[in-house]
């Protein structure tokens, strides 16, 4: 009888074992992996998008592949985001796994329809991670999802996927994972910022035909899941000086219009002050930055003394046009509002109308600027003239 209840058991085991493999594990040829996702709004219907990469080329190195990857873009309608993901099942061919996606495309017209009805079924759905990049959109998502990198290399090679490289070149707009974008939706007075994705179909060439690429072209901003607001790059200059995690920042002196001096500055670290806490409140920012030169056009360069004068006014210009490009479309960009709410609670609880309060013309009191130009950039003109 002993020996009969082991040989049960065993055979229990086996049962169950085999039935777990037969449910939850998956031959990898036999799945469609989708990188990105990406959901429209127009006509009164969602429209889901999901973007298919040729892995195999992508993951072959050798000499002898000279065929660009390929990409496949699927669409699919319904009355909400997930009605739309299901309307492309009908026609996926095999069973699509959504683990590897590492990029989500919004356009501006769903993010009007509010954001969580788009991250509610995002993160309830167990194969879905919460860390891929979130982007904005006024373009075609079908455009943005098809637009290759260099070299005939897949659209993983592009901004949508990996935005971090070219952010340690030029800092404009730094990019956010889902994860912390919905932690900043319950953040209280947090205005969250998302840059948005354009096709360039200006600037690159191949054998004199035009190659497009994507770039970021603005920005969208959410204040508790609402849509606030969409500000165009040239108008969101400024923000590269006080947003967090900037790493490298090019500005030409004295003015965009008449570049004199291209200088670069690398870490720019700022910081809010409350200067006035009653009924108008005012702030004043503090910037501290470290660059150097490394271009200039003719021989007249300015002494080390007007440099740095220039310099201080040509990034006040920045960080003002910002702020006021965002007070007109009643966006609190440089998040003052956050800023009251963290560090001076019984100020922000007891006032009323905190928001338009804080957009106020001359909320900005002073800008306070600690500007080290180090050196030139070059050996044989290291040096600055000292002109006071």
């Amino acid at each position: 009888m002993k020996h009969k209840s082991v040989c049960v058991l065993a055979l229990t085991a086996v049962l169950m074992l085999g039935s777990g493999c037969a449910t939850d594990v998956h031959d990898i040829e036999k799945l469609v992996y989708a990188s990105a996702i990406g959901v429209d709004y127009k006509d009164g219907q969602y429209y889901g998008y999901v973007q298919f990469i040729d892995f195999q080329s992508v993951a072959k190195t050798t000499e002898t592949q000279k065929q660009p990857a390929k990409t496949w873009v699927g669409e699919g309608k319904g009355e909400s985001f997930e009605e739309s993901l299901f309307d492309i099942y009908r026609s996926a061919q095999e069973r699509i796994y959504w683990g590897h996606v590492t990029a989500i495309l919004i356009s501006e017209s769903a993010f009007k329809q509010g954001f969580a009805n788009i991250t509610d079924s995002i993160s309830r759905y167990y194969e879905f991670r919460l860390t891929p990049w979130v982007y904005g959109t006024k373009e075609p998502i079908k455009d943005i999802f098809s637009t290759s990198g260099f070299f005939g290399r897949s659209p993983l090679a592009t901004i949508l996927h990996e935005p971090e490289g070219i952010y340690t070149q030029t800092s404009l707009i730094k990019a956010v994972k889902l994860h912390r974008l919905i932690a900043q939706t319950y953040e209280p007075g947090f205005t969250s910022c998302i840059p948005t994705l354009a096709v360039n179909k200006e600037q690159w060439s191949e054998k004199e035909k035009t190659d497009p690429k994507l770039m970021i072209d603005g920005a969208i901003f959410l204040k508790n899941e609402s849509y606030r607001s969409y500000i165009g790059l040239k108008d969101l200059a400024g923000l590269r000086w006080v947003q967090k995690g900037s790493v490298r920042a090019g500005i030409p002196v004295p003015s965009p219009s008449e570049p004199k001096v291209q200088l670069v500055f690398d870490n720019p670290k700022s910081r809010l002050k409350l200067v006035h806490g009653g009924s108008d409140p005012k702030y004043d920012i503090s910037l501290k930055a470290t660059g150097y030169m490394v271009n200039r056009n003719g021989n007249d360069m300015m002494g080390l003394q007007q440099l740095t004068d220039k310099t201080k006014e040509a990034i006040e210009r920045e960080i003002r046009k910002t702020y006021q490009a965002g007070r007109k479309k009643k966006t609190d960009v440089l998040n003052l509002e956050h800023n009251l709410y963290r560090n001076h609670y019984p100020k922000w609880k007891a006032m009323s109308s905190v928001e338009d309060k804080l957009l106020a013309e001359d909320t900005i009191r002073d800008i306070h600027l600690d500007i080290n130009i180090t050196h030139t950039g070059s050996e044989k003109n290291k040096h600055i003239k000292r002109i006071n």
